[in-house]
């Protein structure tokens, strides 16, 4: 009998693959790494590897995930299957697909995009001022902060159905919309993607590495521009 496949995730997604699995009513294992990992891809691999290696027997892998700066390429999944979406980064999940990600982002490129998860799990470029201020001071964190968003031109919410909690953030939003001086805009999310990845099928929108292989950086080289 084949055994039922596992998810591991990042904890940025955690609220929206929580709602996916309680709509699959499967009662999959998932395991979820640390948000702020993002920022460091060999250290968010060797996070995901460590899951990876440390589940037992010959299950499918799915890993709630995209390509991350590199942080999955070099991935091995040794006696399992991997399967992650086919995408740059965790937007085109949040959003549904990656088309919508790449329409988003013509439109708008300098987009900076909150869930309730970027903002649990992420310490944000605001954050990161007030963490400074005591350092600092408070006008020159305030130009360091602002240095860093000075090429963005707006900031997103995604909220996707089914998902709550956001609204308890958008005061804090609100507040760094305000400090940027930057027009807050609401987009609707969607689950799509992350169902897809759960219940099937595996297509053209995801990449899988059999078992014995390595997920090789060519694998995402054919998503450039399409």
């Amino acid at each position: 009998m084949t055994p039922p496949p596992k998810i591991v995730s990042c904890e940025v997604l955690r609220n929206e693959i929580e709602a996916v699995l309680e709509r699959d009513g499967r009662g999959l294992e998932v395991e979820f790494v640390d948000g702020a990992l993002h920022d460091y891809p060999d250290r968010l691999r060797a996070a995901l590897q460590e899951r990876i290696d440390g589940t037992p027997g010959d299950c499918d892998i799915y890993l709630s995930c995209a390509r991350c700066s590199n942080g999955t390429v070099g991935l091995k999944g040794g006696e399992h299957r991997l399967v992650l979406p086919a995408a740059d980064d965790c937007i085109s999940l949040l959003l549904g697909s990656r088309a919508r990600y790449l329409e988003e982002h013509g439109a708008q490129p300098g987009t900076y995009y909150y869930t309730r998860g970027w903002v649990d799990f992420i310490d944000d470029p605001y954050k990161e001022y007030l963490a400074i201020v005591p350092k600092y001071g408070e006008e020159k964190a305030a130009y360091v902060a602002r240095l860093i968003m000075e090429h963005y031109t707006r900031l997103a919410i995604i909220e996707t159905p089914g998902v709550t909690g956001l609204e308890d953030k958008r005061e804090y939003l609100e507040t760094v919309s305000r400090f940027y001086d930057l027009p807050l805009e609401d987009l609707t999310g969607s689950l799509r993607f992350l169902e897809k990845l759960v219940a099937g099928p595996h297509d053209e929108e995801f990449i899988c590495v059999e078992p014995g292989e390595e997920l090789d950086e060519s694998r995402f080289w054919e998503l450039s521009g399409t």
